[in-house]
């Protein structure tokens, strides 16, 4: 946006170098018309300093090339609760970029999930006799350790710049990487799940980068829309209670937003808050616990259907069977003997007709 601004002298100017009264002779400028300057409304300076410049010129044009106009600008230094809130909103815009990063780091890691399903390295495991389950627990363990040390990495970053709000005190330096721990401790299940939807590793990499972001800087910014918004205000909350915030990138985004918000609020309000109440990382560290659990039990439990259906036959078999009463084998006592060593034979309820028929023929067939 821009405005404009005139300024002329004339013979009638008060502020001619050799008017000090309105008694005094008035000076004509000669060769001066009047001016407009044109500047930028959101640089505070330009104005004055498009004065400066033209004032400068047509005092030089009268007085000559030696003449200036000195300007000198002190501005008044901002305060504390100014600056911290200048600080905050600086915050609040990195916690949003932040979310880049961490939504491009779970496609790096389904790269390999999908590239040993494309070599067939997973199946082979599976014939060797490796569990759904143990198979799942190693890659989940190994991802959530790459995770931990690049949080740790992240922090010390922090530190090495000095961001106060994130870790401008020990417990706070603690909330955020615990916060963005149960992050990767979420994301990495969910990415799992995701990686079962691509045959190759190239195409896992983007897909499930643009999905984390897409559900975290994306709905993040769309949700903030939508709660400023007073006809949407109720539509939001519901939408973010029970579908954004079981997105694990949404879920980090509003965890560090609300931490960036704690120090101007302490400063404000006078008392300390602590990052773990409800509404700060209280609320955003249970939904990534929780959500880690959920995820990773639909991932175990998509490769062990087989497991899952005969533990499900095994159930049903013993809930449903009707218990039935022992009777003695319809054998002879000296074909019982070969049987059983010269014991009495007693048939078990789980033994059906045909078992009954085979063990017959067995008989028949040893005498």
């Amino acid at each position: 946006s821009s405005s404009s601004s005139s300024s002329s002298f004339s013979s009638s100017s008060s502020s001619s170098p050799s008017s000090s009264s309105s008694s005094s002779p008035k000076v004509a400028w000669k060769g001066v018309v009047p001016a407009t300057i044109l500047h930028n409304s959101t640089y505070y300076h330009a104005l004055p300093v498009g004065l400066n410049e033209l004032h400068q010129a047509r005092l030089r044009s009268a007085k000559g090339p030696d003449a200036y106009v000195r300007v000198r600008n002190h501005p008044l230094p901002l305060t504390k609760i100014a600056s911290m809130y200048i600080d905050t909103l600086l915050t609040l815009f990195a916690a949003l970029f932040l979310l880049l990063p961490f939504c491009y780091l779970p496609g790096t890691l389904a790269m390999f999930w999908v590239r040993e399903r494309e070599l067939h390295v997973k199946h082979v495991h599976f014939v060797s006799g490796v569990t759904p389950f143990q198979y799942w627990i190693t890659a989940l363990s190994w991802d959530v350790m790459c995770v931990a040390i690049i949080d740790a990495v992240f922090i010390i970053v922090l530190i090495a710049y000095g961001n106060t709000e994130f870790i401008g005190t020990p417990t706070r330096a603690w909330a955020t990487y615990l916060l963005v721990f149960a992050y990767g401790l979420s994301v990495v299940p969910l990415s799992l799940l995701l990686s079962f939807a691509f045959n190759s590793a190239s195409s896992a990499q983007v897909g499930i980068a643009g999905f984390h972001f897409v559900s975290g800087f994306v709905m993040l910014i769309v949700a903030n829309i939508l709660v400023g918004i007073p006809s949407t205000y109720n539509s939001a909350i519901i939408i973010e209670k029970y579908l954004f915030r079981l997105l694990p990138p949404f879920v980090l985004g509003e965890g560090l937003i609300n931490l960036s918000l704690v120090a101007l609020l302490e400063e404000v309000l006078g008392e300390p808050i602590s990052p773990w109440e409800w509404e700060v990382l209280g609320r955003s560290l249970a939904y990534l616990f929780v959500t880690s659990a959920g995820y990773m039990t639909i991932v175990i439990g998509i490769d062990s259907k087989g497991e899952i259906s005969a533990f499900s036959k095994w159930l049903s078999e013993c809930l449903c069977a009707a218990p039935q009463p022992q009777t003695e084998h319809p054998l002879e006592p000296r074909e019982m003997g070969v049987l059983g060593g010269g014991q009495n034979f007693r048939s078990s309820p789980s033994v059906t007709r045909q078992h009954d028929r085979a063990l017959e023929a067995k008989v028949m067939v040893g005498e």
